[in-house]
Formats: structure tokens, C-alpha cells, sequence
């Protein structure tokens, strides 16, 4: 770990939290990438087994660092990014929920990205969909619009998973951690104010979708994401307009309600789902999700049997 390197050292930060397994691919895909300075940080969000155990075999003397920390309580993945903020040596930061994995040039494409554009703060990748019957690629799109305003409606980045930021800016913009769910998005657009993005339209990360305790699953915490993320930047969005603003709402309540519809929970779904209509009818995606859950179950499979699409 002695070793003198002439590229920028990249912060590898890896939230865990009663995934042992799922950890330990996690940590392996950080040891195969093809960049050759990478410090590894493991914030252990108070496991029940913790992470050094999990992790005492696994053999980082190819790293330039490794630095496990855990914590005296559970605090949430937004707390436990920002421990790995605060104790990061490098000069960008790449994080990596512990059930999802990097592809080996994942952090190489990102250096690259950075070195070869001024004054960007975020690089962001595909991500490759680990589903039940295979695997879908993701490549996010060019921009047509700004990317405040475009994430204000959609999570057009990705997940955690996807991103490296400069040191700096990370550290000046701490995560929000009331959010137990949207807690990438409210972040995403927390930058977009202060830094540039670059997209890599290559997939390297493999995102799990059939890993446990996905948070996207938790639909009370998706409400509550919800509330607080309406609150939080509303008179963001109504400085593009009111149309925007209301556009806005009925994105945030269409998120939540399909949470509740992937749940089972049809009945909050409609609520949700009607609001979205609502506040913007102008986008078909809201009266389809409406339609869908009119019937409860039997509607939920009538719906993917027309459209195709998944739970």
C-alpha cells in the first residue's frame, strides 16, 4: 500500500449494513477494477455482524488504502455516505451500495471523464439491471434541458452506484440525512445547483434488483421521502414556472404511488396516483399507473400483460 502513484487517488466509499454476502462481491468488484489507485472506505452502518469480521480474509493489499468504520447505532444510508465523506483522502469519491457492483473499468472511464473536461463536479454511468428473468442495460440519455430541472422530475442519473464527485464539492454539500428514501435524488439536484455533470453512456455498475431491503420497496419511506422532497424543493421548481411546479408534484406523487402499486398497496396507490393526474395531466405515464390500480390485482396483471411492464 507503499506504492507511488501518479493518478488522482479515488475514495471508494461502500455503505453497509446486514449484507454479508452482498458486501463481500461488492468489496470484490472495487479489488478488480483496471485503475491502480484506489483508497477503499466501508462504512458499517452497525451490522450485526460487522463488517472488519465479514471482511477480515479478503485480501486489499492491492489498494492504497482501506479504512473500515462502523457505527455505535444505525443511522441510515445517507449518514453513513457522509462518514465516508468525512474521513476520504481522495480526490473524487465513487460510492457503491454494498448489493450492488462495478464493472473492472468502471472507475478508469470516470478518471478519464474527469481529466478531459473542465470545471465538472459529477461523472455518471449506465447501470446494467440485475432483474428475476435476466438482466436490462440503461444507458442515460443526453440532455436536452438543464439537469436541475430535469432531475426535478426524474432521477435521469441513476443510483449512488453510478456517480464519482470531486472531494471538494462532496464535502461542501453534505448529504440530507432526514431522507430514509430519495435520498440520491435529493443529492443529485443539491449538486446540480453548485457543479457540471458528465455522463459515460457505458453500463459499469450492476445494479440488484432482487437484493433485500431495497429501499425503493419500503413504501412508507418512499411517502416520507416524498413529503420531504416536495418541501424541500418546490421553490426550486417554481422558479421555472408554475406548470413546472405543479409538473414536479405530480412526478414526486407518481414515484410514491408506484411504490405503493409494486406493494400491493392499491388503494394509497390511487390516491397517489390521482394526485399526480391532478397536478400534471399532461403526462400520459400518471393515468396509465391510474388505470392499472383501479382494479387492485387483477388490473395489476391485466396492466402487464398490455404494456409489458414490470413490478
Amino acid at each position: 500500500m507503499t506504492e507511488e502513484h501518479t493518478t488522482p487517488l479515488v475514495t471508494a466509499i461502500i455503505t453497509a449494513y446486514n449484507r454479508p454476502t452482498h458486501l463481500r462481491s461488492a468489496v470484490q468488484s472495487v479489488l478488480q477494477q483496471t485503475y491502480d489507485n484506489i483508497e477503499l472506505v466501508v462504512v458499517d452502518d452497525h451490522s450485526d455482524i460487522p463488517a472488519k469480521h465479514v471482511l477480515r480474509d479478503t485480501d486489499v493489499t492491492s489498494l492504497s488504502n482501506c479504512n473500515i468504520v462502523r457505527h455505535d447505532e444505525n443511522r441510515g444510508a445517507n449518514a453513513a455516505r457522509n462518514t465516508g465523506i468525512t474521513v476520504a483522502s481522495g480526490e473524487y469519491l465513487a460510492f457503491l451500495d454494498d448489493d450492488d457492483q462495478w464493472l473492472p473499468k468502471k472507475l478508469e472511464r470516470q478518471v478519464q471523464a474527469f481529466e478531459t473536461a473542465e470545471d465538472i463536479g459529477v461523472v455518471y454511468t449506465g447501470i446494467r439491471r440485475s432483474l428475476p428473468d435476466g438482466s436490462e442495460i440503461e444507458i442515460p440519455p443526453p440532455l436536452e434541458e438543464e439537469m436541475t430541472k430535469a432531475l426535478l422530475c426524474q432521477n435521469v442519473v441513476g443510483s449512488m452506484s453510478v456517480v464519482m464527485v470531486r472531494t471538494d464539492i462532496a464535502q461542501s454539500l453534505p448529504l440530507d440525512e432526514r431522507f430514509p428514501c430519495w435520498a440520491d435524488l435529493e443529492w443529485f439536484i443539491t449538486l446540480s445547483t453548485e457543479t457540471t455533470f458528465k455522463r459515460v453512456p457505458e453500463p459499469l455498475v450492476v445494479y440488484n434488483c432482487n437484493s433485500p431491503e431495497r429501499l425503493s420497496r419500503d413504501f412508507e419511506k418512499a411517502n416520507t421521502g416524498r413529503q420531504l422532497f416536495v418541501t424541500k424543493f418546490e421553490p426550486l421548481a417554481a422558479a421555472y414556472g408554475t406548470l413546472f411546479q405543479r409538473k414536479m408534484r405530480g412526478w414526486a406523487a407518481y414515484r410514491a404511488g408506484k411504490s405503493a402499486f409494486h406493494a400491493g398497496l392499491y388503494e394509497r396507490s390511487r390516491q397517489l396516483f390521482v394526485s399526480a393526474v391532478i397536478s400534471y395531466p399532461f403526462e400520459p405515464k400518471f393515468g396509465t399507473y391510474l388505470f392499472a390500480s383501479l382494479g387492485g390485482q387483477q388490473t395489476h396483471k391485466l396492466a402487464r400483460l398490455i404494456n409489458g411492464y414490470r413490478t
